[in-house]
């Protein structure tokens, strides 16, 4: 009986010394009944462990890849958009679901088809070094309110009076030029002049990104292209586009295979010299992508422009296309005493009874 007395007092001492050690090694604390431990093995440990570290390593690198990330973003800007993806996006035919829609694409049509925002810009530059030129095969000149553009002569020394290429690089080149809002301006401008047998042909190449307006209105601009202008001696101007794209802000514009010809009406004149003749027809093929229109339209002169100017002409009709077809017709081609009518193939009509209306409501000019 004593023997066994023993034996039990000395498994209890074993039992609570094992315990003891165990909490010793473990650091655990005292549970609430009821709770089961969870069980963790070593090597579970240790993953644990590896994972924590390198998470430890990730959080410390990723402030170094945000800043990389800004700087990239930065120089993206710096360098303007890209339009690739604009491209892409508006690579469908356009809704036209109103006929307003068909007044919005002849005024986004003539601002592309007049170099957009760089119209005033090569008059000026052209102006500038005609005024004044040195002679030199490179030049720099000032910008009206800062930064320069250089003008470079390409093409064989001293033949200066033939065919020209000029080259126009702008390097922060800022100020207003005609009427048109303030601009900062970088990249080039090329101006390849080239005079054939009974005609003249200038050939303008764009590759230029900045900025338009100022404080919150400024924007980020950009135009990138090529357009071929010939002038037949008959008169009139022959304007062949082969791709221009722009970007103003988020807006995107673009040509693609647009010829226009303005050229003078036959029978019209007596006179031996075209210029004289005061009667000149517009026709108009290609296609327009917008991102105001939400795709592509293909344009198209159903009956040619008689003393076409925007916004407006005398007389004629422009067909457009894309999800849905619509004209733009003119004067005595309205059917009514109106000067503009906007018609849908579905025979939805908006009308204006003066041209000055008409621009208005669409921005021509701006």
């Amino acid at each position: 009986m004593t023997n066994w007395i023993w034996l039990r007092s000395s498994s209890k001492r074993a039992l609570a010394l094992a315990a003891l050690v165990l909490v010793s090694l473990t650091g655990c604390s005292v549970r609430s009944p009821g709770v089961d431990p969870e069980v963790v093995r070593v090597d579970q440990v240790g993953q644990q462990r590896e994972q924590s570290g390198e998470s430890m390593n990730k959080a410390a690198r990723a402030p170094v890849t945000v800043e990389k990330e800004s700087s990239t973003d930065e120089s993206a800007k710096e360098t303007g958009p890209s339009f690739a993806e604009k491209r892409e996006q508006f690579s469908g035919p356009a809704q036209l679901d109103e006929p307003e829609a068909l007044g919005r694409a002849l005024a986004v049509f003539y601002r592309m088809r007049s170099r957009a925002f760089m119209a005033p810009v090569a008059s000026h530059v052209q102006g500038v070094v005609n005024l004044g030129g040195s002679g030199d095969d490179r030049e720099t000149r000032s910008c009206p309110e800062g930064g320069v553009f250089h003008l470079e002569w390409q093409g064989t020394a001293g033949e200066r009076s033939g065919s020209r290429e000029l080259l126009y690089q702008f390097d922060e080149c800022r100020g207003r030029f005609g009427s048109g809002p303030m601009l900062l301006l970088n990249g080039d401008y090329r101006r390849d002049f080239r005079p054939l047998v009974g005609r003249e042909q200038v050939i303008e190449s764009f590759d230029v990104h900045g900025y338009q307006g100022q404080g919150s209105q400024r924007q980020p601009i950009a135009l990138r292209g090529r357009q071929r202008v010939l002038r037949p001696a008959e008169g009139g101007v022959v304007r062949s586009t082969e791709r221009m794209e722009m970007m103003l802000g988020e807006t995107y514009t673009a040509l693609k295979g647009v010829r226009d010809e303005i050229a003078p009406e036959e029978g019209e004149s007596d006179s031996d010299f075209a210029s004289f003749n005061t009667r000149f027809v517009t026709t108009v093929e290609g296609r327009l992508f917008s991102s105001e229109l939400g795709g592509w339209l293909d344009m198209a002169t159903a009956t040619g422009l008689v003393e076409q100017q925007a916004p407006c002409s005398a007389s004629g009709v422009v067909a457009l296309s894309g999800k849905r077809n619509g004209e733009v017709r003119f004067g005595p081609h309205t059917g009514t005493h109106h000067r503009v009518a906007l018609e849908l193939e579905s025979g939805e009509v908006a009308r204006y009874e003066r041209c000055s209306d008409f621009g208005e409501a669409f921005g021509f000019g701006r």
